[in-house]
């Protein structure tokens, strides 16, 4: 008797429970999404409508056109700043020796015995650049338009300078 009255009594705290954890306001299939993460699931989707997902893959997702003012004139976007090494070795950052490797900031691109300052940016599309440059390091400033790409889906790097092209990879 005692046994039938603790599973009765068992069996009201957990018809309670389930009642409880079935109400209406439950919504088991929504998800909060931030703003920004949502913006950017539909370009993706958008690109991929457009171009397929193969071609996305490899050359990204077109980002949206700022307004031009005179620092965005001589900024890299986003995509582009970081490490890059030509070589294998390039991309270990203690490796003091990595001629290869060039560091992309906002406005300057740091080489194994040199630097170059932006001038100007002109912006041929979201994967491509060509940006004109003031080089200090060894000798007096020169100045060079170079062109910088970005392929496989941005993680391959493609300088293109008056007198060779290279490629890099994200490090």
């Amino acid at each position: 008797m005692r046994l039938l009255a603790r599973i009765k009594a068992n069996g009201i705290v957990f018809m309670t429970l389930l009642a409880a954890c079935s109400s209406h306001d439950a919504d088991y299939n929504r998800v909060e999404v931030p703003e920004k993460e949502a913006a950017a699931q539909a370009a993706i989707e958008q690109a991929v409508a457009q171009n397929g997902a193969a071609t996305t893959a490899r050359t990204g997702v077109p980002i949206a056109k700022s307004t031009p003012n005179a620092a965005r004139d001589r900024a890299f976007p986003t995509e582009f700043l970081g490490y890059w090494g030509a070589g294998d070795n390039d991309c270990e950052l203690a490796n003091t020796a990595a001629t290869g490797r060039i560091n992309i900031d906002a406005d300057t691109i740091r080489f194994y015995e040199s630097r170059a300052r932006v001038q100007h940016i002109d912006r041929r599309s979201p994967q491509e650049l060509a940006v004109d440059l003031r080089f200090s390091g060894e000798g007096p400033g020169v100045y060079a338009r170079e062109v910088y790409r970005l392929d496989a889906g941005g993680t391959m790097l493609v300088r293109t300078s008056p007198t060779a092209t290279q490629r890099y990879r994200r490090c």
